[in-house]
């Protein structure tokens, strides 16, 4: 029998869209029987009453195995949890959490394999027996300046403690020793290679899909739309604003006040929808600050060239020409964006197709044989 996979997961199961569900789908594919253990909810879910009573039932750890069921995802145990604090918020917070998360951890068994995504939850895993991966997608410490020290700490005592390390991108090998470090970048989903629309996109449409947070740098957006008055900007996705909840944080606030109607923002739509959002734009564009994209292989690019769309994007990595899709226009500043998205619009036909044989060979299922060997050695 297949060894059990655990995921202490950074997202809720909804909307399940990032690299941690595609390892759950993917081992469950694969034989293994998958928990989902969700980010813990914390004492903000109190505001409302619905939230209260989903935060007491995470306390309780209930498993949700027949809501995971009912959605559609046979061998993927969902679990919700529960804590006082987010747990990267400080040190009392990251032990409350912690404390609360070896309860899940401890009910794995020993055949399991114990994934972690972020590195505050890592001393949880102190209580597994078993084998103990930490997935990283992220270099949290550009992210978290304020914990910066304590993070490095947690990085070093992973690389002593983990049997394997999985990284996003190779700009994160730094971080970890080689022999226990390998590298499995993002991947495609099947929903997204669907054959694309076949009638021509509206003319002057800029497309963003993905989360929304204070990487998204909402002025650049507004600068690169004040040098193209005819074009639109739609944004598609989830936004996680520091104090917000899911609503947008006041930098993207003002950009939807400022440029009106020109700018809408969608929410999180389920992939067989984004496909049909993206044939509808005429350049996909990434807008991201590079200073806190560190250590991400963005799965934007992903889902863009999927669609053949032409992509415009700041620099948001180091070896974008190495491992991004073909055609990319990688620039800075609102200037040389806003001519990069004019250039875009006209570029040849067959750069498209060019772009989709590319992410045909970069389907999730591909990922599978390293990232297996790297979960279950």
């Amino acid at each position: 029998m297949s060894a059990p996979l655990l995921i202490c997961s950074k997202s809720a199961w909804q909307p399940s869209i990032r690299r941690e569900h595609a390892l759950a789908r993917l081992a469950a594919a694969h034989g293994h029987r998958v928990t989902f253990l969700e980010r813990p909810l914390d004492v903000r879910a109190l505001r409302s009453a619905a939230g209260a009573r989903a935060w007491v039932t995470a306390l309780r750890a209930r498993s949700a195995d027949a809501g995971a069921h009912a959605r559609g995802e046979p061998g993927v145990s969902v679990q919700p949890q529960a804590t006082i604090l987010p747990g990267h918020l400080n040190g009392l917070a990251e032990l409350t959490g912690n404390a609360l998360l070896r309860r899940g951890i401890a009910s794995a068994g020993e055949r399991a394999t114990v994934v972690v995504n972020v590195p505050w939850q890592w001393p949880a895993t102190s209580v597994h027996r078993g084998r103990r991966v930490f997935d990283c997608a992220d270099d949290w410490s550009a992210l978290m300046t304020h914990r910066s020290d304590r993070l490095g700490d947690l990085f070093r005592r992973i690389g002593s403690e983990a049997d394997a390390v999985v990284l996003a991108s190779p700009s994160l090998a730094e971080r970890f020793p080689a022999p226990r470090a390998v590298v499995v970048r993002n991947g495609v989903s099947e929903e997204m290679l669907v054959p694309p629309s076949t009638g021509v996109p509206p003319p002057a449409r800029m497309l963003h899909a993905g989360t929304l947070t204070p990487r998204f740098d909402a002025r650049l957006a507004g600068a690169v739309l004040e040098r193209l008055p005819e074009w639109t900007l739609d944004l598609y996705g989830q936004c996680q604003y520091p104090e917000c909840g899911e609503r947008p944080g006041p930098e993207l606030q003002w950009l939807l006040s400022r440029h009106g109607p020109r700018v809408r923002w969608h929410g999180v739509l389920p992939r067989a929808a984004l496909a049909q959002a993206i044939d509808s734009a005429t350049v996909a564009v990434v807008m991201n600050r590079p200073e806190q994209s560190l250590g991400q292989d963005s799965m934007k690019l992903y889902d863009y060239a999927a669609r053949g769309t032409p992509i415009v994007t700041t620099a948001i990595s180091s070896d974008l020409d190495a491992g991004g899709p073909p055609h990319l226009y990688v620039r800075d500043g609102p200037a040389e964006l806003a001519d990069a998205v004019l250039a875009a619009s006209a570029e040849p036909r067959e750069w498209r197709e060019e772009r989709r044989r590319w992410a045909e060979a970069q389907r999730w299922e591909a990922r599978w044989p390293a990232w297996s060997a790297a979960l279950f050695g």
